[in-house]
C-alpha cells in the first residue's frame, strides 16, 4: 500500500511521540508517488525523499547531516538487507517502519484502546486517516475511541455531515449543499457501500432512499420530492388516480427504487419540519424546484392541497375568494362557514404564518364577512323582546359608542382591503365586498349626521362622550391630581387607527383604564367644522374657539383646572410638532419636561396621522408604535416617569376610496352656509347650526358633507372636516404603565365586537310546533303510543357536576393559591362551551370582562386544576392567541358521565 501524506503525518507523528528528537525516518512504500516536498508535524519540519536504491538513501541522510535543524522522510521499497547496516543505524529506532493504519488511527486520536467492533472496518482506518484534519483529531476521552466518534470524523471528513448518526432531517439539509453532496460521488469504492448502510441504519429506510436520490444525481430534489409527498398523501386527496400516478413518477428521481405510502409520509414530515426552520431564502431553489415537480408531475389543480408550497397558498386563496363571493351573492349562516372553513385552509399554510399584508386581508375580510351576516342572519338573544317601529331613534351618544365598539372596526377592516390582492378575481371580490360594507356604513353615516345636526342645536356632555373642549376640565385635571400626566393630542387621529394602534400600546405594557362606573372607555366629539384650526384649538384651549400653535401654547398653559393640579411644580407645558425632534431623536427639552416628576401636566401634539393624509395613496402603512417616529422614546420616557398616558385627538378623517369633487371655496368637506353660499344642502350633506359650530371665517352655520364619497378640494390621501363619525369621533383613552394604578380607575376590558374574532354563534333552531291532535279509533290522542314514546332529554349542569367532582376538589387542593374561583372557572367554562370550544385570548377576555393583560395567567391557572395528568383539557396557543377546551376529555378525566345523566 502507498502510504498517503496523511498516513506519513500520522505515522511520523506516531515515531515522535517515543523518540521526540528523530531526524530521520524511513517508510515503506511498494513505488513512488505524488507527495509534497515537506511536511510539518508538531513544531517539527521533514523534507521527504523517495529513495529507490541504498545510494539514493545515503545521500538523503547526507542533507540531514548538513543542515542539523532539519528531518528528513525516506520512502523506499528496499528491505533492511538492501539499504545496508550503515544506513539502519542511522534511522530513527534502526528500521523502516510498515503503515499500520489502526496503529496510526490510534496515535491521531491519542488513544490507548479501540472499539472492538471497528477492528473489522479496515476501510474506515484508511478513511479516517485520508480525511485527517490539518490541526488533527481532538484526543478522545478516557484515551478509549468508540464507534460513534470514529463514525462522526468519518461523516464529517467524506461527506461534511457533522452528527454520527444523522437523522433524515439532518440527510435532507445535507442535501441542499451541491459541494458536500460531490464529495458522496468521490467516495472509495470500499467506503460508499459502507457509508450507505450507516446512514440507512441512522435515517431508516427513507434515508436509503434519499441517498439514493443522491447516488442517481438528484441530491438537489430530495427536499422538494419530499414536499411533494406532503400533497400526495395529503389528507384531501385520498384515492384520487393523479396523485397515485405522481407517487409511481416521483421514482424516476430515486434510482426507481419504490416508496410506500409510509415512507412518503416519513419523509414529507421531515421535509416540511426542514422547511419550516430554514429562512425562506435559503428554502426558495428547494421551493421553485418542487414548484417545477408539480407541474412536471401534472398536479397543478391539486396545490391546493400542500400546506407549504406557494402554489398551494394561491389555490387557497382562489378557494377563499370564490366562497366569499358566494357570500356575497346570498349572506347566510351556512356560506360563512364556508367562508370560515377557507379562511381556515389558508391560514393554516405555512405562508399563511408570515406577516403579511394578503393574510391580514384575509383575516379583515373574513370579520367583515362576520360583520355583514350578523346583521342580514339576527341571532336575538332568548327572551329578547323584537324591535318595534316605535321605538325612538338613538341619539348622538349612543351612536358614537356604537361607532366606537363596532364601526370603527368595520372601517379599520375594510381599509386594510384597499390595493386588493395579486389574484385578479380575489382583488375584485374583496372590491365588491368593500362596497358592500360601505353602503352600510353610508347608512350609519346618514344616521349619525342628522343626530350631530339635532345634538349641537343644545348640546350636552354625556357620559363616556364627551365634546373636545371639555376634556381639559373633566379628564385631564382630575387625573393630574391624582399623577404626572402625558396629554398625547395625536393630529388626525380616527378611532380605525387607534384601534390598531391601541394592540401595539398593550403589547408595549401599557394598561387601558375605565371610571369605575364606567363600562367602556370614553369618546370625544370634534369641534364644527371638524378641522385643525377649530378643534385642535378648542380641546387645548377647554373652550370653543378658533386659532394655531401659539394660541394653543397660550391657553393651554392658562387653563385653570390645569393650573390647579399644577400647584406643586411647573405650569403645564404644550409641546408641538416642532419641538419634538432634534437631529433625528426625541429633543432633550421633551425629555426633561417629561422625566420631571413634579411637573404635572406634559402635553404634546403629534401630527404624523394628518401629515400622512397629504401623501401618497400606493403606500400601504402599519399603523404601529415601531413605524411612527419618535413615538416610541416618548412613551419610554413616560412610561419611566410613570405618567398617566391620556390619548386623543382633534378630528379624524376619511380616507379617499373612489371620492367625487362638489365645487366649494372653504374646505375639504365643509362649505359656509352664510346667506345660502355655496348652493343648497345637497342629499349627501347636512346643516349644522348652534353653539359648537365655530368656522374659521366667524360663520355660525355650515354645511357639511356626511358622505364618504364627497370631497371639495383637490385629491388627497384623506380629508377631514366633515360631520362622518369617522371625522367626528375621536378617541378619549387612559393608559398607565405596569405597576401604577388609579384610584376610582379599574382596567378597560376589550372592547371589540364578537365577530372580530369568533365564529358568529348558529341561530337558535325555531321551536317545534305542537303535536296535531289526532282522531284516533274514535278518541282524541295527543300522547304518542308505545312505540312513539320519546323521554326529553333532561339539561344537566355539567359544570356543577364538575365542581362538585372529588377529583375536582383533589386538583384545586394541589393548585393552592393558584387555583381561580368555582365561578371563575364557570365563567370560563360557560364561554368557551358556547363557542364551540374555542375562543381567542381578547374575546374571552371581553366576555369575562377582565384586562386582556390578565388572559394569560388566569388560564394557565385554570389548566392547572383541569389538565388532570397532564392531559390536554384545556390550552392556550400564545402565538395563535387561542384558547381550546375539550369537553369531551374533561368528561373523562373527571369522570362526570354528563351524557348519561343527561339521558336518566
Amino acid at each position: 500500500m502507498v502510504p498517503t501524506r496523511n498516513q506519513i503525518v500520522a505515522q511520523v507523528g506516531a515515531v515522535l511521540a517515543r523518540d521526540p528528537q528523530a531526524r530521520c525516518i524511513a517508510i515503506r512504500s511498494p513505488t513512488a508517488a505524488v507527495w509534497p516536498e515537506s511536511l510539518s508535524v508538531g513544531n517539527r519540519s521533514f523534507r521527504l525523499h523517495w529513495c529507490p536504491s541504498s545510494l539514493a538513501a545515503r545521500q538523503a541522510l547526507i542533507q540531514v547531516e548538513a543542515s542539523p535543524s532539519a528531518g528528513v522522510i525516506l520512502l523506499t521499497h528496499l528491505s533492511d538487507a538492501a539499504l545496508g547496516a550503515d544506513t539502519l543505524a542511522r534511522l530513527s529506532r534502526g528500521r523502516v517502519f510498515q503503515v499500520e493504519r489502526w496503529d496510526m488511527v490510534r496515535q491521531v486520536f491519542q488513544a490507548t484502546e479501540i472499539d472492538s467492533r471497528l477492528a473489522v472496518q479496515g476501510w474506515m482506518a484508511q478513511a479516517l486517516l485520508d480525511y485527517l484534519p490539518a490541526g488533527g483529531y481532538p484526543p478522545v476521552a478516557g484515551g478509549f475511541l468508540d464507534l460513534e466518534t470514529a463514525w462522526k470524523q468519518v461523516l464529517n471528513g467524506s461527506l461534511g455531515l457533522p452528527q454520527a448518526r444523522p437523522d433524515l432531517v439532518s440527510l435532507l439539509r445535507w442535501t441542499m449543499a451541491a459541494e458536500r453532496v460531490g464529495r458522496f460521488l468521490q467516495l472509495p469504492a470500499d467506503a460508499e457501500p459502507q457509508i450507505l448502510a450507516w446512514l440507512a441504519d441512522c435515517a431508516g429506510p427513507v434515508g436509503d432512499i434519499v441517498m439514493g436520490c443522491v447516488a442517481a444525481g438528484n441530491a438537489a430534489y430530495a427536499l422538494p420530492i419530499g414536499l411533494l409527498w406532503s400533497l400526495v398523501l395529503a389528507p384531501g386527496g385520498e384515492g384520487l388516480p393523479d396523485l397515485a400516478a405522481a407517487a409511481v413518477r416521483l421514482e424516476r428521481y430515486t434510482g426507481d427504487r419504490r416508496i410506500a405510502p409510509s415512507q412518503g409520509q416519513r419523509w414529507a414530515a421531515a421535509a416540511i419540519w426542514l422547511l419550516r426552520s430554514l429562512p425562506f431564502d435559503a428554502a426558495r431553489p428547494a421551493i421553485e424546484r418542487a414548484e417545477g415537480l408539480l407541474r412536471e408531475l401534472h398536479l397543478v389543480d391539486y396545490a391546493g392541497l400542500s400546506d407549504v408550497l406557494p402554489s398551494g397558498f394561491e389555490a387557497r386563496l382562489a378557494v377563499f375568494g370564490q366562497a366569499l363571493d358566494t357570500l356575497l351573492g346570498q349572506a347566510s349562516m351556512a356560506a360563512l362557514a364556508r367562508v370560515e372553513q377557507a379562511a381556515s385552509q389558508v391560514l393554516h399554510h405555512d405562508l399563511g404564518d408570515r406577516p403579511g399584508t394578503r393574510i391580514e386581508r384575509v383575516q379583515m375580510a373574513l370579520r367583515l364577512a362576520r360583520w355583514l351576516v350578523a346583521a342580514s342572519v339576527p341571532t336575538p338573544a332568548p327572551g329578547a323582546a323584537p324591535p318595534t317601529k316605535a321605538s325612538p331613534a338613538p341619539g348622538l351618544p349612543t351612536l358614537a359608542q356604537d361607532y366606537a365598539t363596532e364601526g370603527a372596526y368595520v372601517d379599520w377592516a375594510r381599509f386594510k382591503l384597499l390595493g386588493g390582492d395579486e389574484l385578479a378575481a380575489l382583488s375584485a371580490t374583496y372590491g365588491v365586498l368593500a362596497a358592500r360594507v360601505r353602503e352600510r356604513r353610508e347608512a350609519f353615516n346618514q344616521r349619525f349626521a342628522a343626530a350631530l345636526a339635532t345634538w349641537n342645536l343644545e348640546p350636552s356632555p354625556a357620559v363616556e362622550c364627551l365634546p373636545v373642549e371639555s376634556v381639559l376640565e373633566q379628564v385631564l385635571a382630575p387625573l393630574a391630581r391624582q399623577a404626572p400626566v402625558l396629554f398625547l393630542v395625536v393630529d388626525g387621529l380616527s378611532l380605525p387607527i387607534f384601534r390598531e394602534l391601541c394592540a401595539d400600546l398593550l403589547r408595549a405594557g401599557w394598561m387601558e383604564q375605565i371610571p369605575t362606573p364606567a363600562t367602556m372607555a370614553w369618546v370625544g366629539i370634534a369641534a364644527l367644522p371638524t378641522v385643525t384650526e377649530i378643534s385642535r384649538t378648542s380641546l387645548l384651549a377647554g373652550r370653543l374657539m378658533a386659532g394655531a400653535a401659539p394660541q394653543e401654547k397660550t391657553a393651554f398653559a392658562a387653563h385653570e383646572g390645569l393650573l390647579a393640579a399644577s400647584k406643586s411644580g411647573g405650569k403645564p407645558i404644550l409641546f408641538h410638532k416642532g419641538d419634538l425632534g432634534e437631529g433625528g431623536h426625541l429633543a432633550e427639552p421633551v425629555r426633561e419636561a417629561i422625566g420631571t416628576a413634579t411637573r404635572r401636566v406634559v402635553g404634546l401634539v403629534y401630527n404624523a396621522v394628518d401629515d400622512h393624509l397629504r401623501g401618497s395613496d400606493q403606500l400601504h402603512l402599519r399603523w404601529s408604535l415601531d413605524d411612527l417616529r419618535l413615538l416610541r422614546p416618548l412613551l419610554y420616557e413616560a412610561s419611566a416617569a410613570g405618567r398617566t398616558l391620556i390619548i386623543t385627538a382633534d378630528h379624524g378623517h376619511v380616507i379617499d376610496e373612489q371620492t367625487v369633487q362638489r365645487t366649494a371655496a372653504d374646505g375639504e368637506r365643509w362649505r359656509n352656509a352664510i346667506h345660502g353660499e355655496g348652493g343648497p344642502v345637497a342629499a349627501d350633506e347636512t346643516l349644522l347650526e348652534g353653539a359648537r359650530v365655530c368656522a374659521p371665517n366667524g360663520g355660525s352655520r355650515i354645511v357639511c358633507a356626511w358622505s364618504e364619497r364627497l370631497r371639495y378640494s383637490g385629491k388627497k390621501l384623506g380629508y377631514h372636516g366633515g360631520v362622518s363619525p369617522q371625522e367626528v369621533v375621536v378617541p378619549l383613552s387612559v393608559f398607565i404603565p405596569p405597576l401604577c394604578t388609579l384610584e376610582g380607575w379599574r382596567p378597560a376590558p376589550p372592547s371589540q365586537p364578537e365577530w372580530w374574532e369568533d365564529r358568529l354563534p348558529a341561530p337558535a333552531a325555531a321551536p317545534a310546533p305542537p303535536a296535531a291532535r289526532q282522531k284516533r279509533r274514535g278518541r282524541d290522542e295527543t300522547a304518542p303510543d308505545l312505540f312513539d314514546q320519546v323521554r326529553p332529554v333532561a339539561q344537566v349542569d355539567w359544570i356543577a357536576l364538575l365542581l362538585a367532582s372529588p377529583t375536582y376538589r383533589q386538583q384545586r387542593q394541589l393548585a393552592a393559591r393558584v387555583a381561580p374561583r368555582d365561578e371563575e372557572i364557570r365563567g370560563l367554562l360557560e364561554a368557551l362551551d358556547t363557542r364551540g370550544g374555542k375562543l381567542g385570548k381578547t374575546a374571552l377576555a371581553q366576555r369575562l370582562g377582565m384586562p386582556l393583560m390578565r388572559v394569560s395567567g388566569f388560564v394557565n391557572a385554570a389548566r392547572r386544576v383541569l389538565n388532570l395528568d397532564q392531559s390536554a383539557v384545556l390550552t392556550l396557543n400564545e402565538t395563535t392567541a387561542q384558547i381550546e377546551f375539550n369537553r369531551e376529555l374533561l368528561d373523562v378525566q373527571f369522570q362526570l358521565n354528563t351524557r348519561r345523566a343527561a339521558g336518566n
